[in-house]
């Protein structure tokens, strides 16, 4: 949760008909958390592997 909580901090959308500033902070927040998730799964299916 901190690290969507820092993607959508830091990052500044803009607000157009395909999406609010808010929608677009929530799914930044989203694929932050989920490209951590992958990254640790990866890791450690590395580790495990050796």
């Amino acid at each position: 949760n901190a690290v969507a909580a820092a993607a959508s901090a830091a990052c500044n959308p803009i607000d157009d008909k395909r999406g609010t500033v808010e929608y677009r902070k929530q799914v930044a927040g989203v694929l932050a958390k989920r490209a951590v998730v992958i990254a640790i799964e990866r890791a450690e299916q590395r580790n495990g592997s050796n």
